[in-house]
């Protein structure tokens, strides 16, 4: 099945998302990649049907910020969706699964880092469970070891019970190692939907989009380019690594 957006934007843009994948916009700033994931969050269709299960993550989440303390905060998303539960188990767990322990659960949202924030805030979509996830730059302000976790989280999440993202992004790093299929923006237009690789490795396309290669595409092409060794091209820098050691070997 696929999640189906219709007529989203001025330009009557329309698109389809497969259910149960990892679906990233990437583009540069100012590409209209916000707005577009604002619109989709008002006006969806899911297999048909209105979804009420949504968790929506806005960019700079911690300016909605408002309860005195974090477990307050997540606990509101809780008891707006009006999902009965033992709370205080839920909050921890939620919590736990962004990498941030009990310590926090009577801090300040305005008195920690900015990752933590980012944290904060994934962890208030999650809290709540829902089937699709719309996701505005969910990675920015991570450092590469919370990036990873919560990489793998998301993995997770698919694999195991079939959880929907849609992920807005301009990090094309985590899109490469991530996505199952990306949409690539410019200037509130589609300019390609489909095989990352097909994107990613396409050095004119993203030149014209202006949305940066990534690290390990780029690696890869200079390897080609300079040594004549061909490596094909890879999404995780683990395989990538042990392909290059059985060329050496």
């Amino acid at each position: 099945m696929a999640i189906m957006f219709k007529e989203v934007s001025t330009d009557d843009l329309s698109f389809n998302i497969n259910e149960k994948k990892i679906t990233f916009i990437v583009g540069e700033s100012g590409s209209g990649k916000s707005s577009l994931l604002s619109l989709i969050n008002e006006d969806i269709s899911y297999s048909g049907e209105i979804v009420k299960s949504i968790g929506f993550l806005k960019q700079n989440p911690e300016n909605y910020f408002f309860c005195n303390t974090i477990y307050d905060e997540i606990l509101y998303e809780l008891k707006k969706k009006k999902i009965r539960c033992d709370y205080d188990k839920k909050i921890v767990s939620a919590l736990k699964m962004v990498g941030l322990d009990r310590s926090f659960l009577n801090r300040s949202p305005f008195e920690i880092s900015k990752g933590e924030q980012k944290k904060v805030a994934i962890a208030c979509v999650l809290v709540c469970n829902p089937k699709l996830y719309i996701l505005d730059e969910p990675f920015m302000n991570l450092d590469y070891s919370s990036k990873k976790k919560i990489v793998k989280l998301f993995r997770m999440m698919k694999l195991k019970y079939g959880k929907t993202f849609v992920i807005a992004s301009s990090d094309t790093n985590v899109a490469l190692e991530l996505a199952d299929e990306v949409i690539g923006f410019k200037n509130g237009k589609i300019v390609f939907q489909g095989n990352k690789f097909d994107l990613f490795t396409n050095h004119e396309l993203l030149s014209k989009a202006n949305i940066l290669e990534p690290k390990i595409v780029k690696f890869t092409n200079l390897v080609k380019n300079t040594k004549g060794i061909n490596l094909g091209y890879r999404d995780d820098i683990n395989d990538l690594m042990k392909d290059i050691y059985r060329f050496v070997k």
